[in-house]
């Protein structure tokens, strides 16, 4: 064996045995080394398990509410999954996948990540408490009007009501039209109505529009006792004589 088997095909075939696994796999491992090395690197956990990425700028803007996450080719985390990351100033955030792009022969894969802004909560049918971090968006912030427009076929969101606001959630199968939603505490508290919903789009995601209501008064209702004036509790005893 000469010069051609023992050293050459060696290095030829040491990131695969044709052309396209060994263009993809040096990519792979070129980004294992700019991962060792770049400031964008942040560390969260999935499914238990430790994950190194990066959180990069996206094409959109400052503001850092879209941002591409770079993890190796073996991550695969599923459209609607909600990460935390922790950042250098300890400050903790969490994202929601928003969708992979297709990027051929790369060494990594890119996601498109969006930053939760709210924590909802609401009653769903059946009694039972449910909640969720979302993003809001609300009619007078274009920021990412064509961006989520352009993953919604919702357009009736952009013309029927200009007050209109919408959440942008993981899929979930307990939020249904007319559920009544609270965000914030205390003084800070707001509740909506949802008024529509898309959970065909984009696979888990889904967007919900909302209108604006009075806080609901969620006070036990009073009992008669005796001695009390029937008239003051006759709406509540269902309006019966």
């Amino acid at each position: 064996m000469g010069y051609y088997d023992e050293i050459y095909l060696k290095r030829l075939n040491r990131y695969g045995l044709d052309y396209q696994s060994r263009i993809r796999n040096q990519r792979e491992k070129l980004f294992e080394n700019y991962l060792s090395k770049t400031i964008y690197r942040v560390d969260f956990k999935f499914n238990d398990e430790d994950i190194a990425g990066s959180l990069e700028r996206y094409k959109q803007d400052d503001t850092q509410t879209l941002q591409y996450l770079l993890t190796k080719l073996d991550v695969i985390i599923p459209s609607g999954t909600i990460i935390e990351i922790t950042n250098d100033n300890g400050l903790t955030n969490r994202w929601m996948i928003y969708w992979l792009e297709e990027i051929k022969v790369s060494g990594y894969n890119r996601y498109v990540v969006l930053k939760m802004t709210h924590f909802l909560k609401w009653t769903d049918r059946r009694g039972n408490l449910q909640q969720t971090w979302a993003y809001m968006y609300g009619q007078e912030d274009n920021m990412l009007k064509d961006e989520i427009r352009s993953r919604s076929r919702m357009d009736v969101l952009y013309t029927e009501n200009l007050k209109m606001s919408f959440f942008v959630i993981p899929t979930n199968e307990f939020m249904r039209k007319d559920d009544y939603l609270e965000i914030g505490e205390g003084a800070l508290k707001e509740a909506y109505r949802v008024t529509g919903y898309d959970i065909q789009s984009t696979p888990g995601v889904e967007y919900v529009t909302v209108d604006p209501v009075y806080e609901r008064d969620k006070s036990p209702i009073p009992e008669q006792q005796p001695g009390d004036n029937p008239d003051d509790f006759f709406w509540f005893n269902g309006g019966a004589e």
